[in-house]
């Protein structure tokens, strides 16, 4: 990736064709982006709390089009790959919330169900870690000033579509023997739980930067935005497919597992870097 970086920049500064202000006189731009924010879970049910602000980081390519009657106009769009991270806890305070788990995966309501005894693990769980990879395709109106000297100044608004390519999962919990914590620690971690994340997530957003035009057609552009969450982050499961449950209170042996979904919306701040030519 450094070589590429490096072999790019070389060609924009020693190529005859360079020169000043040609940027402005463009109508496609395209090149790389570098991505870095904050991933914020918003819970759409009192069973789960945030834990603290995710992290995100993405690559990938963006596009800038202007309008055919207007340079101040026109289309931002791209692909980039996204890294991020969010954890969340079970909101403990009325009722503790358990996970059944093999070596590998969360079990669901059917799956733990059909095993027989003895043959799967099950936690109280403390808090989870979920680790994901998406491939992101804003689609963004672009609205900029004509340049001022080296520079120019833009806002955008419009959608982030983001689409799940793979997920894995860190439970911390505390392991239980019928149904009773036994206050042995457990982490478990690269869990997969097939099914728990809708796959796509739609935000709307809006950002504002600054665009330089350091040499030639090559621009740096600094670039901060705010997107919120319209789809839900988590998929709404069906009865048979639920993973986490609470006892019920019931005096009954074995107790009843009441199942649930998690619920929440996640809004993004980010950060981008890109070099355009």
């Amino acid at each position: 990736m450094k070589n590429i970086l490096l072999i790019i920049f070389s060609i924009s500064i020693l190529s005859p064709a360079v020169v000043l202000g040609q940027a402005s006189s463009k109508k496609v731009q395209a090149g790389m982006t570098f991505n870095a924010g904050a991933n914020f879970l918003s819970p759409g049910t009192t069973k789960i709390q945030a834990n603290g602000v995710g992290s995100l980081l993405s690559i990938g390519v963006t596009v800038n089009a202007a309008s055919k009657s207007s340079e101040n106009l026109g289309l931002s769009t791209g692909l980039e790959f996204d890294f991020g991270k969010n954890i969340y806890s079970p909101n403990n305070t009325t009722n503790y919330t358990y996970v059944d788990y093999v070596e590998g995966e969360v079990l669901s309501s059917d799956a733990s169900g059909a095993e027989s005894l003895g043959s799967y693990a099950t936690m109280q769980l403390v808090s989870r870690r979920v680790s994901t990879t998406k491939l992101s395709v804003p689609l963004m109106l672009l609205f900029r000033t004509n340049f001022i000297g080296d520079f120019r100044y833009f806002g955008k608004f419009g959608l982030r579509n983001t689409f799940l390519l793979s997920h894995k999962i860190t439970d911390e919990g505390i392991a239980t023997t019928l149904g009773i914590p036994n206050s042995e620690p457990i982490v478990n971690d690269l869990m997969s739980s097939p099914g728990e994340f809708f796959i796509y997530n739609g935000s709307v957003g809006i950002s504002a930067g600054a665009e330089w035009n350091f040499v030639g057609s090559t621009c740096l552009v600094l670039e901060a935005g705010y997107y919120y969450g319209i789809t839900p982050f988590f998929l709404d499961r069906k009865d048979g497919k639920k993973t986490m449950y609470n006892y019920g209170t019931e005096l009954t042996f074995p107790p009843t597992k009441n199942y649930y979904s998690a619920s929440a919306r996640q809004n993004q701040l980010v950060f981008k870097l890109s070099i355009l030519f």
